[in-house]
């Protein structure tokens, strides 16, 4: 099983992560950042295109999942926030797919970092132990390894791998 997962902002993050006999692998983790100095339609384009990229890279997938998303804290957010996820939903349309599943950020901590109130560093240690990578194992940034997070988080809370022992 392919999985594609999304953390979404205007600086998104993206994971594949692949399932064999109930276990889970990291196939890519990467992030962009985009600049205040750019449009709103340059940075959008440069998320869409970033989407496109792992989607065409890395497919066929069987799941694509991101983390659940109502509103930021203020209202620029949230419209950065929603225009990188139409970006992101625009992207996979071009491909056949659409969005399979969603997962809350307090879920995404209690699952992955242990805690609802989990760091970035404790979720990120959660990413490394389940992916069974070592601890000097570098992530381009928190977004990339946020990507492991959502993914991870909903699988194992679907039931389609268990925690690591």
């Amino acid at each position: 099983m392919r999985v594609l997962a999304f953390d979404i902002s205007a600086s998104p993050g993206v994971a594949v992560l692949e399932v064999k006999g109930g276990k889970p692998s990291l196939v890519i983790a990467d992030s962009i950042k985009t600049s205040t100095e750019n449009s709103d339609s340059e940075r959008f384009a440069y998320v869409e295109a970033f989407a496109v990229k792992a989607i065409h890279e890395h497919g066929p997938f069987n799941l694509t999942i991101r983390e659940h998303f109502i509103k930021g804290g203020s209202k620029r957010a949230t419209q950065l926030v929603f225009g990188s996820w139409s970006m992101i939903d625009s992207a996979l349309g071009k491909y056949g797919y659409a969005i399979d599943g969603e997962i809350t950020p307090t879920e995404v901590k209690r699952v992955v970092g242990g805690k609802g109130t989990a760091t970035k560093d404790e979720v990120e240690a959660g990413v490394r132990r389940l992916l069974r990578l070592s601890e000097d194992y570098k992530f381009k940034s928190n977004d990339a390894s946020d990507a492991c997070a959502i993914g991870l988080a909903y699988l194992i809370k679907n039931g389609i791998i268990k925690e690591a022992e």
